[in-house]
């Protein structure tokens, strides 16, 4: 199952507080009287999360955040539960969950509320509302695509407005690229270099609670090579923007955890978002590894002769310029001698093109094979036996531990 963080909200009726002093400031002040006085925005909010120690231990525990609030007549009291599903129950978010796993994520989740001090129902976990969730794919590479070849193409295409982004960010030496607006995140990283980074200090890092998976990876040299893991994530980050990506994809359901918990809804929201990339990649491909000869004839028979010559050789020019220095850079160039409504004209034209594909090799090609494919990834896949029997002690011990701490 590729779905990574997930954030459920529950209301006052659906939980209890056992154990109110666990949160910082203690719950109890929010809970029952004297009450904490609301601050400026008109809410207050407790807020209990995993320590170091635990993560370090191999103990994962949820993020909460117990928040009161003014209503009409009265107050509001909810619990916003934020967690990582495989990292829950598998210590790690490189091997990836099904939807079949639905009802061990659900146990776990709710053995470890009660370890937190929450007291909950499982039924009620399995009906709750999704507040905010991240939909992933940890893609391997082992035949020498590299996840730098992945980002230098990504650098090259333009989302911008299809996405109506507000901001791209490109980190970590450009091992990690970030489209992100107010409501939704697309994100892509080299998974293996972010847990390099982390290693120096996790404020470097694209993830957070990399402690709990630090070591995953240290016999690295007794796996392939030429292994490279490219993660894609798409963070859904409120309840509206949720709906409207259902929508978008067609999925008729609720926004609850079990409705979301969902092998097919994970791929087409993914798709959805990579769909955009996609429709640049005929342009980039045909710009980039076309004689310009070719391109011509290419062009001239797409439009049946019916276009003068020198709107093919404009063509031919928008073409060669964005297999040269891609999107972005076209739109930059092009924008200092001619307005952006210009620049959008052209590529449009460009885009309603059928020409066929160049049959070269891109590393973006390699991505969308991977995400057609959508099969679940699993550590296991990659291991020699050296590597097997390490990695399956770690994961007696770790599971000792979640045991324990269950019991």
């Amino acid at each position: 199952m590729m779905l990574d963080t997930i954030a459920l909200t529950l209301d006052r009726r659906q939980f209890d507080v056992l154990a109110p002093g666990r949160f910082s400031p203690s719950a109890q002040g929010l809970l029952s009287s004297p009450y904490y006085p609301l601050g400026g925005r008109g809410n207050f909010a407790c807020y209990q999360n995993p320590t170091k120690s635990d993560l370090d231990a191999g103990r994962y525990l949820p993020r909460l955040t117990l928040t009161k609030r003014p209503v009409r007549g009265g107050f509001s009291i909810a619990l916003r539960i934020e967690f990582s599903a495989p990292k829950l129950v598998l210590g790690n978010n490189f091997d990836e969950l099904r939807s079949r796993d639905f009802e061990r994520v659900l146990d776990a989740l709710h053995r470890a509320l009660r370890t937190m001090g929450v007291r909950t129902t499982v039924d009620t976990l399995r009906a709750a509302r999704v507040s905010a969730i991240h939909y992933s794919k940890n893609m391997a590479f082992t035949d020498y695509t590299t996840c730098s070849m992945v980002m230098r193409e990504l650098a090259l295409i333009d989302l911008s407005q299809r996405l109506d982004l507000s901001h791209t960010d490109y980190r970590n030496e450009g091992h990690a690229v970030r489209y992100h607006t107010s409501s939704f995140e697309v994100t892509f990283y080299d998974k293996l270099k972010d847990l390099e980074k982390a290693r120096i200090s996790e404020k470097r890092a694209i993830e957070r609670d990399y402690s709990l998976q630090r070591d995953m990876f240290e016999e690295q040299r007794l796996l392939p090579k030429q292994l490279e893991v490219l993660r894609m994530e798409v963070r859904l980050g409120n309840r509206r923007k949720i709906i409207n990506v259902l929508k978008q994809v067609g999925a008729d359901v609720e926004p609850t955890f079990a409705a979301l918990f969902d092998i097919s809804i994970a791929k087409q929201v993914l798709m959805e978002f990579w769909a955009n990339v996609r429709r640049q990649l005929p342009l980039f491909d045909l710009g980039k590894m076309r004689r310009p000869e070719e391109l011509f004839a290419a062009l001239a028979a797409a439009t049946s002769g019916k276009k003068r010559p020198g709107a093919l050789l404009q063509q031919l020019g928008c073409l060669m310029l964005v297999g040269s220095v891609g999107m972005r850079g076209a739109a930059a160039i092009v924008g200092r001698h001619c307005s952006r409504r210009s620049w959008q004209r052209y590529k449009r034209q460009l885009s309603d093109l059928q020409l066929a594909d160049s049959g070269h090799f891109s590393a973006l090609k390699r991505v969308d094979e991977a995400l057609r494919e959508f099969r679940p990834l699993c550590m296991a896949n990659f291991q020699t036996p050296a590597t097997s029997s390490s990695m399956a002690v770690r994961a007696r011990r770790s599971n000792t531990v979640r045991t324990s701490r269950g019991n």
